[in-house]
């Protein structure tokens, strides 16, 4: 379809989609990348920003390649797509098998979309085979996670750049995200080397969600109110913890109410958690105990409830988590377990991953001796993910500026720590509170706002009348015994 000046949007729009109109801040995002634009596009979750990446390569043609944070966002973003009938579309993650892998390859050509990991993409021959496609933009889903996850968790995120100074002729590249502070902005920009972007920030509040916040004396009494009100309230819905011992553990208890729930986080095998993921977007499983490693771009629609366990470490994790309910605009709930360890145990696992700075100098000596990095990092204690990241900044900056880098990290971890404990132990209208953590106030105040503003929530939660669903959680090997009495 040969549509490169976009006057016909509305009827491009009726024909891919087969909605009449767009959603508040699509068509300007839309509009941007066909006229060639970098673009910066901070969008709610739930506002429909998968769209705003799907809809311009219909009139520019070529490929479009969406760098993707997670597996399993990237695996739900192309099962999506393929259940609307798009034939076009593969990804290129560590989930393939070397064959399916070699076939994705030999047919880079044919994909309209291609989803990929930034490790992947940094790959020589892949990157190499993806320089040859016709490009016609690349998006960077999540953005946020740049500056995020990039600068002290994977910075493979942060070589983007360099993949990008190689590109003879780059196309514009489209940054989404539901949340970004001025800081992540001015970050993905430079990062993305973004020639005067177009920036369209809309404000995170999602007026459908109602916020509450509860004061508990630690754990035991988390795990008791946790108990008690899931026994109550029906879901669907997110537990999110700060451990993977935790999410077993809330998980397990539940499930002792005939409750069903599973755990997801990082250390479960790929296809574990792939099958959590899936039953859960099923209706299968009730709740999800997470923790942050589930969520992200997770296109259910009718999630009811976030609970959060703990305290967040920053105000763009907690929106963003928070953002997982109400997808289909239908009233829900939030909910903050707060308690006055939080701030304590937040801090600790913040910065357990980042190295201190005389760690930081410490390799670099040993590096200037010949050693190699992961084998210094080893002997200094660090995690596999901490070497990552001081392989990283010694190879980009040197060792002081590293050491550097490294305080400059821990500093904004505990600035952003800090204004979430303000928050929590802050007192007015909860909304406000939140929406000033970005700088802005809500544009209306809905009918369920916030505990501080008198929130009932038997208005919005649907009552438990019996043990409605099955506690137990089959995994995918158990399933196929079962399936083939083997």
């Amino acid at each position: 379809m040969d549509m490169t000046i976009p006057e016909n949007l509305d009827s491009l729009l009726k024909q891919v989609t087969g909605f009449d109109e767009f959603r508040e801040g699509q068509e300007e995002v839309i509009r941007s990348v066909i006229c060639g634009h970098d673009t910066i596009a901070v969008l709610p979750t739930g506002a429909g920003k998968s769209l705003c990446y799907q809809l311009p390569v219909h009139a520019l043609g070529g490929t479009v390649l969406i760098v993707s944070p997670l597996l399993s966002l990237m695996e739900d973003q192309v099962a999506q797509l393929k259940m609307k009938g798009e034939k076009r579309v593969a990804a290129l993650n560590s989930f393939l098998a070397p064959k399916e892998r070699s076939d994705v390859l030999a047919n880079l050509g044919r994909y309209r979309y291609l989803f990929i990991s930034p490790e992947m993409l940094i790959q020589p021959y892949i990157s190499g085979r993806i320089k040859q496609l016709k490009l016609a933009y690349i998006v960077a889903d999540e953005a946020h996670c740049i500056s995020q996850w990039g600068f002290d968790f994977r910075p493979d995120y942060l070589r983007l750049r360099e993949w990008l100074e190689a590109l003879e002729n780059r196309p514009p590249v489209l940054a989404l995200t539901a949340t970004a502070s001025e800081k992540a902005i001015r970050d993905i920009a430079d990062y993305l080397l973004m020639k005067q972007p177009q920036l369209f920030i809309h404000p995170p509040d999602r007026p459908n969600i109602a916020m509450e916040l509860i004061g508990l004396d630690g754990r035991e009494e988390k795990t008791e109110w946790i108990l008690e009100n899931l026994s109550r309230w029906k879901g669907p819905g997110i537990i999110y913890v700060q451990s993977r011992k935790r999410a077993e553990e809330l998980a397990d208890l539940l499930r002792s109410r005939q409750i069903s729930a599973a755990a997801f986080h990082a250390g479960m095998e790929t296809e574990d958690r792939i099958l959590v993921q899936q039953q859960y977007l099923n209706g299968e499983l009730e709740w999800i105990c997470a923790t942050n490693a589930f969520g992200m771009g997770i296109n259910k629609p009718d999630i009811r409830w976030i609970i959060h366990d703990h305290l967040p470490p920053s105000a763009a994790q907690y929106i963003q988590e928070i953002g997982r309910a109400g997808r289909d605009g239908g009233q829900s709930l939030s909910t903050l377990l707060y308690s006055e360890s939080d701030a304590d145990t937040a801090a600790f696992i913040a910065m357990d991953d980042l190295p201190e700075p005389e760690t930081v100098r410490f390799i670099g000596r040993c590096a200037a001796e010949g050693m190699d990095i992961a084998e210094a990092g080893e002997r200094a204690g660090l995690s596999e993910t901490a070497i990552r990241v001081v392989s990283y900044w010694l190879g980009r900056l040197g060792t002081e500026k590293a050491a550097s880098q490294m305080e400059s990290l821990a500093a904004g971890k505990r600035n952003e720590i800090i204004a979430m404990v303000r928050f929590a132990e802050g007192r007015g209208c909860i909304r406000s509170r939140a929406m000033g953590l970005f700088g802005y106030s809500p544009a209306v105040r809905p009918a369920h706002c916030c505990s501080e503003c008198g929130l009932e929530p038997p208005q919005i939660l649907i009552a438990r009348t019996s043990a409605e669903n099955t506690p137990g959680l089959l995994d995918w090997r158990k399933r196929i015994s079962g399936l083939f009495g083997v």
